[in-house]
């Protein structure tokens, strides 16, 4: 049998992977032969490990489970061989042996949109495949909510909304701040994520951006001036805002802003701060960011100073 596990949300098909080999335990406990191979490690001799793990006869009716990992990571010459093997051995049709190969993403595709990768080719033809895509709106809720009853907790609506703000659908780092949260209060309340939650986003980014757009030169020198204090750098403010500003820009020509794969923050906060800003003056103030920029790495002036004096210009 030929399982072909893929996609961006490693999270949920890792977790997948971890089923499949505990359902397999339990299955065959009399007599169980399980291998992982990790692609990635060079040391290990991939297609060696690969044909004699599947080729070795037990005088016992045993049932083998083979894992590769990041079998893309392979050169193509090792990818031919074991797409040479698993056909040969004609593996999707043998009911002792399973395969399993699990990737974080596909091989590149062709620009004709077909992949340009004989393996992947056979494995989307011949394995069981399942895409592992990254969670969004409704599923992304009903996972965190799932999550928690697992381990007898709950969560207000609230707290949920404010958790997929900051972290997004990044489910490595949701399910350690789920745990974190759960280990103070097994009932997780909006004031919880608050007070234990750090945002991913750099909240006063978007404060100043607002401040900008609505032309606040008061509120905009005020807010740069508790950044400078708090000692960050100002090469990565002009980063962030550049950021904003760039996301402005794409979001004013672009058909529909959930395209643009932004944190479901960052695309809410730039719905929001579309209409303060015309196409051109966005333009202006992105030309403007680079030149501060150029202009501050090869020595010409100050970046506090030039910022300063971008934001008093408002």
């Amino acid at each position: 049998m030929l399982i072909f596990l893929y996609g961006q949300d490693a999270y949920r098909s890792k977790e997948e992977l971890r089923r499949m080999i505990e359902k397999n335990r339990i299955d065959n406990s009399d007599w169980f032969d399980f291998i992982r191979i990790d692609a990635s490690d060079k040391q290990v001799e991939i297609f060696k490990e690969l044909k004699q793990t599947a080729d070795t006869v037990s005088m016992f009716s045993q049932k083998k489970l083979i894992i590769i990992e990041d079998v893309f990571s392979l050169n193509q010459e090792s990818q031919d061989e074991i797409l040479e093997f698993l056909k040969k051995k004609k593996i999707e049709d043998n009911k002792d042996i399973t395969i399993v190969f699990w990737a974080e993403s596909a091989s590149p595709a062709s620009p004709a949109g077909g992949s340009t990768n004989g393996l992947q080719k056979y494995l989307k033809s011949k394995a069981e495949c399942k895409e592992f895509k990254p969670l969004q709106g409704a599923q992304l809720k009903k996972w965190i909510k799932d999550f928690i009853d697992k381990q007898k907790g709950s969560i207000d609506n609230l707290a949920v909304d404010k958790l997929i703000e900051w972290v997004g659908n990044d489910l490595w780092r949701m399910s350690n701040e789920l745990n974190k949260l759960l280990s103070h209060n097994k009932t997780i309340r909006l004031e919880n994520v608050e007070l234990l939650v750090r945002p991913e986003i750099d909240l006063n980014i978007f404060q100043l951006v607002d401040a900008i757009g609505y032309k606040q030169k008061t509120k905009a020198l005020s807010l740069f001036g508790q950044y400078i204090k708090s000692g960050e750098s100002e090469y990565y403010l002009l980063s962030m805002i550049a950021y904003q500003i760039r996301n402005l820009i794409k979001a004013k020509t672009a058909e529909d802003i959930e395209l643009l794969g932004l944190h479901p923050f960052v695309a809410r906060k730039t719905k929001q701060q579309m209409d303060n800003f015309t196409f051109e003056e966005l333009k202006k103030i992105y030309h403007q960011l680079m030149i501060i920029d150029f202009e501050s790495k090869l020595g010409k002036t100050d970046i506090t100073a030039a910022l300063e004096l971008f934001l008093t210009n408002l």
